[in-house]
């Protein structure tokens, strides 16, 4: 069979279990777990690939869950990817009552992509004719909150980075993979629209400013103002936004979290959180030393210190060019009145950027949804296109990569230069939280 007959074959087997993929798209909808706690969620996979009769590793990061089927040759490993968590949004009329979770930026979709890829290949008979193995990963807490929970399971040693591939790519789950691929939700009014776009990178910092307690009416010299200190802290961090180079598309955005105990107290305990975002590594870096070095005068001006906790966030996402050519080709294959629409980079973040400094790969965005990501009114208004099509889109470019001896993905993955290796980017993350 040449490779448009094995894509109509996969094609049927999604197809033929269509309903039942869009069933357990829904049902994970109205239970959603946040990350690193996806343990229902995950039965759900587990039981879904033992049902089609595929092996799986479990436990992964916590909630991760990977199987692969192979081919009749193993030159090259294709993954794709769904994720498990959900969002905090306790507005969104399916967010769970007392968690306020919600299924608001369409993970559950993710997951019926990849399974409705994995049921399309394994039901369908076509991997005795690819020179490759497909691998199946669902992967937890991409959504970046709770951070006091997620830093408690540091300190337990149950994990060591906060977002779920980072931990993958740590515990080696991604060490027999070459290329890696994944679909995210996007809305537009056409309903079989791809939207590409790189996404900037972070880290996180938490910062905690220390003065000295005295009464704040009757003897405020003798206090050293805290909330003082994080004020110039913020002022200081604007005034160096005009060091950042436009194209870096930096953006530093704090919060205090607590601003002091009593108002006739002088703040001694005061507390921030931050995002420093860019779309490049050294960007990324020196707005962090910019930032640390803010925050430090600040304290020094006003007598006071400053604790600074650094958290390993997301790298920028680069989509690899050559595998997204390949998903977009397949894209207007699967739907005739396809447009492919190439975004500029996002101001937002996801780990796949960290997938995708060590290893080629893509993350699409396709339509079938309404409403804004992470808020209440985010919705599924198209069923085939968030959930089938994708799936297909997705098994046709495995097709495409492991045919013919594997020839695309061994030629993608001969000429790809990855930004780094996997002990790279470990060191680049540990050295910077240690900085």
């Amino acid at each position: 069979m040449d490779k448009a007959q094995l894509k109509q074959k996969v094609f049927a087997a999604i197809d033929a279990n269509a309903k039942e993929l869009i069933a357990l798209g829904r049902d994970i909808q109205a239970n959603p777990e946040l990350g690193y706690k996806e343990f229902e969620t995950a039965k759900k996979v587990q039981a879904a690939f033992d049902k089609l009769g595929m092996a799986h590793t479990d436990n992964l990061a916590i909630t991760g869950i990977k199987s692969t089927l192979k081919g009749k040759n193993h030159n090259a490993n294709v993954a794709i990817l769904g994720e498990l968590d959900a969002v905090v949004v306790p507005d969104h009329p399916r967010a769970n009552k007392q968690t306020g979770a919600a299924h608001a930026c369409g993970h559950f979709a993710q997951l019926i992509t990849m399974l409705g890829a994995a049921t399309g290949f394994s039901q369908s008979g076509v991997m005795d004719k690819l020179d490759g193995d497909v691998t199946f990963m669902a992967v937890p807490a991409e959504e970046f909150v709770e951070m006091e929970f997620r830093n408690q399971l540091k300190k337990e040693g149950k994990v060591t980075y906060l977002s779920g591939k980072q931990e993958m790519i740590k515990v080696g789950a991604f060490d027999d993979v070459d290329i890696s691929m994944m679909c995210h939700s996007g809305a537009a009014e056409n309903p079989h629209t791809s939207v590409w776009s790189n996404t900037n990178g972070f880290m996180g910092k938490l910062l905690n400013f220390k003065g000295k307690a005295s009464h704040a009416g009757g003897a405020p010299e003798l206090g050293v103002n805290a909330l003082d200190a994080a004020s110039l802290a913020i002022a200081a961090i604007n005034a160096q936004r005009t060091t950042f180079k436009d194209q870096d598309m930096v953006r530093v955005h704090p919060i205090i979290t607590k601003g002091g105990d009593l108002v006739n107290v002088v703040p001694s305990d005061v507390r921030m959180e931050m995002h420093v975002r860019a779309n490049n590594i050294d960007a990324i870096v020196d707005a962090h030393k910019k930032v640390n070095r803010a925050a430090k005068g600040a304290a020094y001006a006003m007598g006071a210190e400053v604790d600074i906790t650094e958290i390993s966030g997301h790298l920028p996402l680069q989509n690899c060019p050559d595998v997204q050519k390949i998903i977009d080709e397949n894209t207007k294959l699967v739907c005739d009145d396809a447009e492919i629409v190439y975004g500029p980079t996002s101001g937002g973040t996801t780990d796949m950027g960290d997938v995708c400094s060590i290893m080629p790969g893509a993350h699409m965005m396709f339509a079938g949804f309404c409403g804004g990501a992470h808020q209440p009114d985010f919705e599924i208004c198209d069923e085939e296109a968030a959930f089938i099509i994708p799936a297909k889109i997705m098994a046709a470019a495995v097709i495409d990569l492991l045919c013919d001896g594997a020839k695309e993905a061994v030629e993608i993955k001969k000429n790809f230069k990855a930004p780094l290796t996997k002990d790279e980017y470990l060191r680049f993350w540990d050295n910077l939280i240690e900085d």
